[in-house]
């Protein structure tokens, strides 16, 4: 699936991020200082190797944590039944002082466009990630877009799944407190495979626009 617009447009006031979260792709690309290992990627497992190859940045910079679909619990699930951990990416932030954090998605994802379909008899979701997007960005789209075709409906539940995440690494309390100080800025990127092209999320806009 490949994008020919600049920007995609999103509806506002679906999310409710603190003021100043996001930080800028110029802060991004030059920040204040550099050194190894300041940016932190979660990103889907099925990209492989992609996040490496930042193009704009030092490749030092960037640790890559690799989940399905990036898919990240949130405080009250870890809570819950003991199947889900937020303690990787707590440990990271215990060795290096990350003063990025980018959650990324991609447009080809396979595993998102499974969870689309209808459950398989005997499915177990292990992990619990499968529930996690349904309760997240699959309720989203489907409560307040009307999508004029499949691939329209899969491309926003893709850039909604990202900010879903966001909002769950923002129950955590280390981290919120981070962002909150202005410690850590976050991005939501999602990833154009066939054209090499990275859409930001710009909260201002409720719109992601390419970097």
């Amino acid at each position: 699936m490949s994008l020919v617009k600049t920007r995609v447009l999103l509806k506002a006031g679906l999310h409710h991020f603190p003021e100043n979260a996001f930080g800028s792709v110029a802060s991004l690309v030059n920040p204040a200082v550099s050194r190894a290992q300041d940016t932190l990627v979660i990103a889907c497992s099925e990209l492989g190797a992609a996040p490496d190859c930042i193009s704009f940045g030092n490749r030092n910079r960037f640790l890559v944590l690799q989940h399905l679909a990036a898919s990240i619990p949130s405080k009250s699930e870890c809570e819950g039944d003991g199947r889900h951990s937020f303690r990787k990416i707590e440990k990271e932030f215990e060795k290096h002082d990350f003063r990025q954090l980018i959650v990324c998605g991609h447009l080809s994802c396979g595993v998102i466009s499974h969870w689309l379909q209808p459950v398989p008899a005997g499915f177990v979701d292990v992990g619990g990630y499968r529930i996690r997007f349904e309760q997240g960005a699959r309720r989203i789209v489907e409560n307040n877009y009307s999508p004029g075709s499949a691939m329209k409906r899969l491309e926003l539940m893709i850039f909604e799944h990202v900010l879903c995440q966001i909002e769950n690494l923002l129950t955590h309390p280390f981290l919120s407190e981070r962002v909150r100080n202005g410690a850590t800025s976050l991005h939501g990127w999602v990833i154009d495979a066939d054209t090499a092209r990275v859409y930001s999320y710009r909260p201002t806009e409720s719109a992601y626009v390419i970097i």
